[in-house]
């Protein structure tokens, strides 16, 4: 099991994919939300653009869309780690 990280922009019936910081989803909240419920598998970047100047590649995984893919969700998870220990402290000292 794994989940596939992805956005787009569109509807579920004409859309394209877009990078992980571009389209309709709040990614740091899906990625705070699968801190919070334990989940901890592994996450993969789904099919990313191509950047411009990047050579030719099967499309949607392409080198350098992987790596902006990547470091973007390496990112969120940081990000979410970081202030899920915050409200776990607040929480701790409150209590």
């Amino acid at each position: 099991r794994y989940i596939h990280f992805r956005d787009i922009r569109g509807t579920a019936d004409n859309f394209v994919e877009t990078f992980h910081d571009n389209g309709i989803t709040n990614m740091y909240a899906a990625m705070k939300e699968y801190r919070q419920i334990g989940y901890d598998g592994p996450i993969r970047p789904d099919h990313v653009p191509q950047l411009v100047g990047e050579e030719e590649g099967s499309p949607g995984y392409t080198m350098l869309g992987r790596l902006f893919a990547f470091g973007y969700m390496r990112g969120l998870l940081q990000a979410a780690d970081q202030e899920l220990a915050r409200e776990t402290t607040s929480k701790t000292n409150a209590g």
